[in-house]
């Protein structure tokens, strides 16, 4: 598998890839080093002036000495075959690497791999951003932190943080904007909020490791300190998530009362618009030209940024190195599960798997409880290691295992552990010709190397090709043929076949909407002048109460994404005449407004108490 495939992964340690692909950061930054005419070039942009150059051309040195010295002991045509291979393949690098193998005596191996050591650290130190390796190298010994961790990992998943959290700033800004926005104006609030845009939701997608190259770069890898840039994101985070508006007006119907007649009303509100990440704040926040030539460097700064990215997503995580599929509908989920001939158990575990097709996006490390996560789709931090995604920001959701845990977990509240090697455990051997739907799929065993993929059988197609559904790294939940799947396994410790049993407490479904969910809290914001804490059933307002339309008295059940609610209480206009609407209390108002809106299926268990 190529390991820029890593979307495999289970989000689990993989530091023996990661110290894997050191070697070939170092590699790829000394062989970028020499194609400039400074003799430092693009692997070593990072570093100022003539400490970059002399950097530089002490690794070039290190190696041609090494090169020379090892190859004055080899003797015979073998081994000068294989050093003329090596050079013609990598130059010095190539040769050093060659003559190392070539050789009988352990010194002289010990003498080229201590070489190589060197190399890389004088490769690192003029290629990555010295806010992550200033405290390891102490390249700038003004700005080191006498206090700070030596540690590369922990020192990037410190800065990765602190940009998380500047970006978390920027983001609860533009939602303080658009609550501004409504006051300025005199705006009618719930019709503001009902008409609210919120691109920024699943789209805070930017690359941690370019923003810290970036900064590097703009201080020339001088005076480099986490204050600094956090001072620098703040001042920009005005700027990250756009947010612009359109003034609107609605005619509503005001109902005739005993003592007055029906009559209409004219509504202001507006329309607020929250953009996706603005990247172009990066480059302004550090006060960046792109197009700007890099000191003495025969690159630009755009060149010089994307080069120090790059080394350190190698150094870290062996690649440079995301996609989605269109929802599937009702209808196409109603269809496929039409043509599969199984036990109505295995038809729940493919109902819940496949409703989550091209709505829940990959995410490295993504784990979730039961039903419905409202976290899906937001921006998170990537924190699991051993992806290139590590250290971004991306919209949440699931990793291949964490995906059928869930599916697992929420169709029939059966645990079949995390990670691929415990679903291993947890399965036992199958053929191909024996795959029923929900059964599983490996793309490798617990004992190969590399990284696993674990997915769920769904049925053939029409060519007869075996479909299956899984949570693709670059891609999300989606369902394809691919043809790495090796291993067919099937669930042990429960019976798949009996028939599905609904919970005796719950019942069956009255029947299902298409619920349009939104939040609120009790402020006067939300709530205006009843912003009492006390519901429209006069209950205390807490976790699990809806307001929905009158149509729905008070006691009603509905259950949303796994999550059953109880309806106590009532809105609006834009509610009471939207029985699809369904308000859910969370307790903070920057959490409503965090959740936001969105469109489910929603199931009516009871009506009324």
């Amino acid at each position: 598998m190529d390991d820029n495939n890593q979307g495999f992964g289970d989000g689990q340690d993989n530091y023996l890839n990661a110290a894997k692909k050191a070697m070939d950061a170092a590699k790829q930054a000394g062989q970028s080093g020499l194609q400039t005419s400074a003799g430092a070039g693009a692997g070593a942009a990072g570093a100022t002036g003539a400490s970059a150059e002399a950097a530089a051309a002490g690794a070039e040195a290190v190696a041609n000495a090494a090169a020379a010295s090892a190859q004055a002991t080899v003797e015979g045509g073998t081994a000068a075959a294989e050093i003329a291979t090596g050079t013609a393949a990598g130059g010095p690098w190539g040769a050093v690497i060659a003559i190392a193998w070539s050789m009988r005596h352990t010194l002289f191996k010990v003498v080229i791999c201590a070489c190589i050591f060197i190399l890389f650290i004088a490769c690192a130190v003029v290629s990555l951003p010295s806010i992550v390796t200033n405290n390891i190298f102490h390249t700038d010994p003004s700005s080191v932190d006498a206090s700070g961790s030596t540690n590369l990992t922990q020192n990037f998943d410190n800065m990765s943080s602190l940009v998380s959290d500047c970006v978390s700033s920027g983001y609860d800004y533009s939602l303080s904007e658009v609550q501004r926005i409504i006051a300025d104006g005199g705006y009618n609030y719930e019709y503001s909020m009902d008409a609210l845009i919120n691109y920024s939701q699943a789209s805070a997608d930017y690359d941690t490791c370019y923003i810290l190259a970036t900064y590097s770069a703009s201080m020339k890898q001088k005076g480099t300190t986490a204050n600094d840039l956090q001072s620098k994101l703040d001042a920009v985070k005005s700027k990250m998530f756009p947010v612009t508006y359109e003034e609107k007006t609605t005619t509503v119907t005001i109902p005739a009362t005993e003592d007055s007649e029906e009559t209409t009303e004219t509504i202001r509100y507006v329309e607020c618009t929250i953009h996706p990440f603005d990247k172009a704040v990066i480059l302004e926040a550090f006060d960046v030209d792109p197009n700007a030539m890099y000191d003495q460097f025969n690159i630009t700064y755009g060149e010089a940024i994307t080069n120090m990215s790059n080394a350190l997503k190698m150094t870290l995580y062996g690649t440079v190195g995301s996609g989605s599929v269109p929802a599937i509908t009702d209808a196409e989920l109603n269809a496929i599960l039409a043509k599969m001939n199984c036990s109505s158990t295995r038809k729940e575990i493919m109902r819940v798997a496949i409703s989550l097709v091209g709505k829940v996006p990959y995410f490295w490390g993504g784990k979730s409880p039961p039903g419905w996560n409202n976290e899906w789709n937001t921006p998170k931090l990537v924190t699991s290691t051993g992806s290139s995604e590590t250290g971004t920001i991306r919209p949440y959701g699931l990793d291949c295992s964490g995906f059928t845990t869930w599916v697992y977990n929420t169709a029939i509240g059966f645990n079949i552990g995390e990670g691929t090697t415990n679903q291993w455990n947890n399965t036992e051997e199958i053929t191909e010709t024996q795959l029923l739907p929900g059964d599983f799929g490996f793309k490798d065993t617990p004992y190969d190397s590399g990284i696993n993929h674990v997915l769920l059988y769904v049925g053939k197609d029409d060519s007869g090709n075996n479909l299956w559904v899984n949570c693709a790294g670059g891609t999300g939940v989606i369902i394809d043929s691919p043809d790495y799947v090796r291993y067919f396994r099937r669930l042990k410790g429960y019976d798949l076949e009996a028939a599905l049993t609904s919970s005796p407490s719950l019942g069956e479904p009255l029947y299902t909407i298409q619920a349009d969910v939104t939040h609120y809290c009790s402020c006067t914001l939300c709530c205006g002048p009843n912003a009492n804490g006390i519901t429209a059933s006069g209950k205390q307002i807490s976790p699990g109460m809806v307001a929905m339309s009158s149509y729905y008295p008070f006691g009603t059940q509905i259950m949303i994404d796994g999550i059953m609610y109880t309806v106590e209480d009532r809105g609006g206009s834009s509610i009471e005449n939207d029985r699809t609407r369904v308000d859910i209390f969370v307790p903070d108002h920057q959490e409503a407004l965090r959740l936001g809106r969105f469109q489910t299926e929603a199931k009516i268990y009871r009506i009324g108490r």
